[in-house]
């Protein structure tokens, strides 16, 4: 038995002891041993020299069992022996003594298949069983089993197997079989197995029939993986937001023959190790049974992303798995996730905002880092002052006498105000919260505060414009224009913080933003 060191020492004790309970309940995840620890018992409780709890494998019961020739142990199969009828013939068995052992042991797997009925009818046998009668059930969802049931068992939980004792019980299979195996490719089938040993030893038997000699790339071609250089150069890819190398990099993964839902889980599994190495970096190794050197990979590459962009590729990688079980088009369905993943700049939803909100986040920290130590960081060719001058104060609005009238035009903004504000009060509501710039020929300007630039966008819409500008032709007596523009400030060399601000505006609009100046 490979690992369960902790349910091997129990067993074997109670059989050191003579402390045999009635029944046992092994549960755990497929492959873990179970059913072997149950033959391993059986043999051992039957056993006429038993050896510090193990089987001696020499005495008449041993042989007769490891020859399945006796008839004191009964291996029963409930998935396909689930009905009433097949439990209460094991009621009427278990009435007579062993032939040649000490006990009579009945081992019912995958027990959580039988029926209602049928547990019902077990139930009264696990109560008050004979005395030469041991049940050992085996399961591996002890959930479904009645709280009946699981009072009447011993109870013991069979964990995950570790990938570094599973590497090490393949290599004594590969050598047992002549062959030859690379530590890589032995811990590859390790990671693979997900802590089964049966499922490891099929997975190094399939590579076997291949040939003797087993290597990563043998391993991968018998997985239908993708190898770890291709992994990583698709997530520089995704980082890089490049969508070009991500679709041949698809393509190139279809023409391989690669299926696209195995494809899906491997990308899910490096996105899980990025992030685990951003928010963990110290423990990567361990947590992924990972070499120094590898660790080290991933955490190099993790640094290029965002722990919310991690999770978000994650989600849209782990969705599209369940997808392509149903999709008449794989392909196209990889193709668009990857795409999401990349694209992210494009998307308006939750998610994505939250992302790129992160992202900034950690540009604007980089900046204000730099600007403290006194390092010059602006956009690619262009210097950064220390400190920007202070803005100026907005000059007043010169003011100019209309001909036909012989009034200003400071005089038509008030008569167009006051026409406004009964005329359309959402407009006058508007301009209300800004000031009144002058005018420029026939063009009438208007100024937002500062943290109200969102109305810039709205006075200036074709509706808007237009009604303003009708109201001051009627007060101003000559045709006139409307136009609503920023607040003023003076012109200065481009510098980091300008850059920065306007991928903000670029990312989500003039409109959406508000700059608040933080004096100390």
């Amino acid at each position: 038995m490979v690992a369960q060191e902790a349910i091997i020492a129990t067993l074997r004790h109670q059989i050191e002891t003579g402390r045999i309970a009635h029944a046992y309940l092994f549960c755990g995840s497929r492959g873990t041993g179970k059913t072997s620890t149950a033959k391993i018992m059986a043999r051992a409780i039957n056993c006429e020299n038993p050896s510090h709890g193990d089987p001696c494998g020499e005495c008449a019961s041993c042989r007769r069992l490891l020859a399945d020739e006796s008839l004191d142990v009964m291996e029963i199969d409930a998935a396909s022996n689930n009905g009433v009828d097949e439990i209460r013939d094991l009621r009427e068995t278990v009435k007579y003594p062993p032939q040649q052992g000490r006990y009579k042991v009945y081992i019912i797997d995958e027990v959580h298949m039988l029926s209602a009925s049928a547990f019902n009818a077990l139930l009264k046998t696990l109560e008050e069983p004979p005395a030469h009668v041991v049940f050992i059930l085996a399961t591996t969802e002890p959930q479904k089993l009645p709280a009946t049931i699981l009072s009447r068992c011993q109870r013991f939980d069979f964990g995950r197997i570790p990938a570094g004792q599973i590497a090490g019980r393949l290599m004594e299979a590969v050598q047992g079989a002549g062959g030859t195996a690379t530590e890589r490719a032995l811990n590859m089938i390790a990671r693979a197995a997900e802590g089964g040993m049966r499922d490891a030893l099929s997975i190094l038997d399939m590579c076997l029939g291949y040939q003797s000699d087993v290597d990563e790339a043998l391993v991968r071609r018998v997985l239908g993986v993708s190898d770890r250089g291709f992994l990583f150069r698709f997530a520089e890819s995704l980082q890089s937001e490049d969508p070009a190398a991500l679709l041949g990099m698809i393509d190139e993964m279809m023409r391989a023959g690669r299926e696209p839902v195995v494809f899906a889980k491997d990308v899910s599994q490096h996105l899980r190790a990025l992030l685990m190495a951003k928010v963990c970096p110290d423990e990567l190794a361990s947590l992924l049974d990972l070499t120094g050197e590898d660790a080290e990979e991933y955490v190099g590459q993790a640094e290029g992303f965002t722990e919310t962009r991690l999770m978000r590729m994650m989600e849209l990688f782990m969705a599209v798995e369940t997808e392509l079980r149903y999709a008449s088009s794989p392909r196209i369905a990889i193709e668009t996730a990857a795409l999401k993943a990349c694209l992210r700049t494009t998307e308006a939803d939750a998610a994505a905002l939250t992302d790129r909100i992160a992202q900034l986040e950690k540009q604007v920290a980089e900046l204000t880092e730099k600007l403290k130590n006194g390092v010059a960081a602006a956009a690619p060719g262009k210097p950064v002052k220390a400190a920007a001058p202070a803005p100026k104060k907005p000059e007043p609005p010169k003011t100019r006498v209309l001909t036909p009238t012989g009034r200003t035009d400071a005089d038509a903004w008030k008569d167009a105000m006051a026409a406004l504000k009964k005329g359309n009060p959402a407009a006058f509501s508007m301009l209300s919260t800004g000031r009144y710039a002058g005018c420029e020929g026939d063009t009438y300007r208007w100024e937002a505060p500062v943290g109200m630039e969102f109305f810039v966008g709205a006075l200036n819409k074709e509706d808007k414009r237009d009604a303003i500008a009708a109201a001051l032709t009627e007060a101003s007596g000559i045709p006139s224009r409307f136009e609503a523009s920023l607040p003023g400030k003076p012109k200065q060399e481009d510098s980091g913080e300008d850059a920065l601000l306007r991928e903000l505006s670029d990312t989500f609009g003039k409109e959406n933003m508000m700059v608040q100046e933080h004096v100390k």
